[in-house]
């Protein structure tokens, strides 16, 4: 029995010093909080205007060296976002011809906080009498406060009717983060 007594009391004074050993240590926790605040992507037309400034400017193949000034280029915006963007914009051609062409040169500006580029774009095929094409900057990267110019080309062709309305034809650029577009 005084064995085990003994080896009582060894285990708790082992015991007693494992714990006062670990009361007696000092300590410090060092913390960290984190936070991510996300950028915005966010881009809207800030400028446009039509090569016809005057003279009516003609096609391939067409001439207008008496400089008449018949046709018109309007580009107004049509939709503004809730930040109060132009978001999309309408262009009207007005009393065209065969021959008639014109640029309507697109300022499209980066108001977001990272940079874009152009993910994709789309043009509605329009009717035979007519070719619409855009012009894509080499590099449509797009850093926040900066901006690029896209031109698009209208040609009124031959085969246009008479007192006929063709359209609306609807483009569409889509912008998306640089490290989603692939080069």
């Amino acid at each position: 029995m005084e064995k085990r007594k003994l080896l009582s009391i060894g285990a708790l004074t082992i015991l007693m010093l494992a714990l006062g050993t670990a009361l007696a240590m000092w300590s410090e926790e060092l913390k960290i909080n984190t936070t991510v605040n996300t950028g915005e992507v966010d881009v809207k037309w800030s400028d446009w205007w039509c090569s016809d400034e005057g003279p009516d400017p003609q096609g391939e193949g067409y001439d207008n060296s008496e400089e008449k000034d018949v046709a018109s280029c309007d580009v107004s915006v049509e939709i503004v976002d809730e930040e109060g963007d132009a978001i999309k914009l309408l262009v009207t051609l007005n009393n065209t011809y065969p021959g008639y062409s014109v640029d309507v040169y697109l300022v499209v500006d980066n108001v977001g906080t990272i940079p874009v580029k152009l993910y994709e774009y789309s043009i509605e095929e329009p009717e035979e009498p007519l070719i619409l094409s855009l012009t894509i900057p080499e590099d449509t990267q797009i850093d926040p406060g900066y901006n690029a110019t896209y031109i698009l080309h209208v040609e009124v062709l031959q085969e246009a009717e008479e007192n006929t309305t063709y359209g609306p034809y609807e483009i569409t650029l889509v912008f998306a983060q640089w490290n989603e577009v692939s080069d």
